[in-house]
């Protein structure tokens, strides 16, 4: 909680009933009464002055004290003077808001000016350190788009009223700045990490990634879990999740507005990825939204790990396309693999992810892997949602008996308008996004149902399907 302090307002003060040493005849009078008390008239005419020195920093206009708070980092915006008073609460917020808001457009911008420089660039070496700062600003968007999913209703959003707070994660818009400014004027700090060492990342970005998934975390705690029905405020923000996967196939079924609500189902496919929920003994009892924090979490971590993994796969490739006479062969990314678990309740989760090169070491001969380069990706026909997976293998091999690692997420929903993915919301007209804004509660019944589908797990003995849905409530 925002530690807020009580102050004057600046109405106190009257300009037309002027008190203590603000008139001279006054002040006379009360020297003449107590000439023989010193000590008692100075603490007369002390008690007026401080009252008046403890407020003039309230009679200096917002926007000079916007231009004086520019002077410091949004790091003490957050954590010091955003908890002064009231005054100074708002002015700071605004500029924190601000200040993550216009990230994205710089980003975008960087990577627009980038792209124009590898055209332009001939020499082998200057491509390979435009093209590695060019995936850096890959990796930034992709860490932005996880606090925008899990942060953008709460924090000013342009499209309805609600209960707002701020971007109070200053240090990761400091670092933010600090990565863009050498960009600018010095790149040579940031590429020379991976140029040395392929897919080594600078430390401003590493602390970026790290910071987000402590940011999420820490937000989704204390900002949205103690709200009143805090899984109707959240809206579609699992489908927000879910669309920072750069890498996953989504298939839009069908998205519509009925009336005041909106009504869609989506497909959502993770190639290499699985996502397992077994029945256990309950060992401790959840409440509602903390449960809901758990699924939030969990598939943050997979989205994140997916990104990452498939992000690298690309940027190999396109620095091939980039670099085709390179001196020295250009190193493909590692065997990564990431999983995760826990419980919930009656349920334990195991979920992970692993890339191309981890899912042939393990799952196919080493004939497979030295031809990889020469076939089509063994997992082509099962890139698309719709397949159905063949449950059945003839051949004797059990390296072959899986038939694809991926799980595949079906999902419905029902709810407000107002409460609809950021993706829908911006498809909006103006007259639309007007209605919105002019409502200041909104009514009615939100349901959210999933169904997970690995069916891989199939072959481990494990359950195939999980269930995860939403009662109605209303909001």
């Amino acid at each position: 909680m925002d530690q807020l302090e009580e102050i004057n307002n600046e109405s106190d003060y009257e300009p037309d009933n002027p008190k203590g040493y603000y008139t001279r005849a006054k002040r006379r009078k009360l020297c003449g009464k107590y000439q023989d008390t010193e000590d008692s008239f100075s603490n007369l005419c002390a008690q007026p002055e401080r009252k008046k020195r403890k407020n003039l920093i309230m009679f200096v206009p917002t926007e000079v004290l916007q231009r004086i708070f520019a002077y410091v980092s949004y790091h003490e915006l957050s954590s010091t003077l955003r908890l002064v008073n009231r005054r100074f609460k708002t002015i700071a917020e605004d500029l924190l808001n601000f200040g993550f808001k216009r990230i994205e457009k710089r980003l975008k911008s960087l990577v627009s000016t980038t792209n124009l420089a590898v055209g332009y660039t001939q020499d082998d070496m200057e491509i390979k350190c435009i093209s590695k700062l060019l995936c850096l600003l890959e990796i930034l968007i992709s860490q932005y788009s996880i606090i925008v999913s899990t942060i953008w209703r709460y924090v000013y959003n342009d499209f309805y009223k609600t209960r707002s707070t701020c971007m109070y994660g200053g240090l990761i818009i400091d670092i933010y700045d600090i990565f863009m400014w050498k960009f600018l004027h010095c790149p040579n700090q940031l590429y020379s990490p991976a140029v040395i060492k392929d897919y080594s990342l600078p430390l401003e970005l590493s602390k970026i990634i790290q910071l987000t998934k402590a940011f999420c975390i820490h937000f989704d705690k204390t900002n949205e879990e103690v709200m009143n029905s805090c899984c109707i405020l959240s809206g579609c923000k699992i489908v927000d999740i879910l669309d920072s996967a750069k890498f996953a196939h989504k298939h839009v079924h069908y998205e519509k507005r009925v009336s005041n609500f909106f009504l869609a189902k989506f497909s959502y496919y993770f190639k290499n990825s699985w996502f397992v929920a077994m029945p256990i003994p309950p060992s401790k009892e959840m409440d509602w939204p903390q449960q809901q924090r758990m699924m939030h979490m969990r598939l943050r971590r997979i989205v994140l790990a997916h990104n990452d993994m498939y992000l690298q796969q690309e940027q190999y490739k396109r620095e091939v396309l980039l670099r085709p006479s390179a001196p020295t062969a250009i190193k493909k990314p590692g065997n990564n693999v990431y999983t995760g678990y826990g419980d919930v309740e009656d349920k334990f989760f195991y979920y992970g992810v692993m890339n191309d090169g981890a899912y042939l070491s393990k799952f196919h001969s080493p004939e497979d892997n030295d031809e990889q380069d020469e076939e089509n990706d063994p997992n082509e026909m099962l890139n698309n949602p719709a397949v159905e997976p063949d449950l059945f293998n003839f051949d004797d091999d059990v390296l072959f008996r899986l038939p694809y690692l991926g799980f595949k997420v079906d999902l419905s929903i029902r709810c407000p308008l107002a409460y609809a993915p950021l993706s829908y919301l911006r498809t909006l007209g103006d007259d639309e996004l007007g209605k919105l804004k002019g409502k200041a509660l909104v009514k009615g019944e939100s349901q959210l149902y999933m169904e997970f589908e690995c069916f891989g797990a199939h072959y481990a003995r494990l359950p195939v399907r999980y269930q995860y849905e939403v009662a109605r409530r209303t909001c």
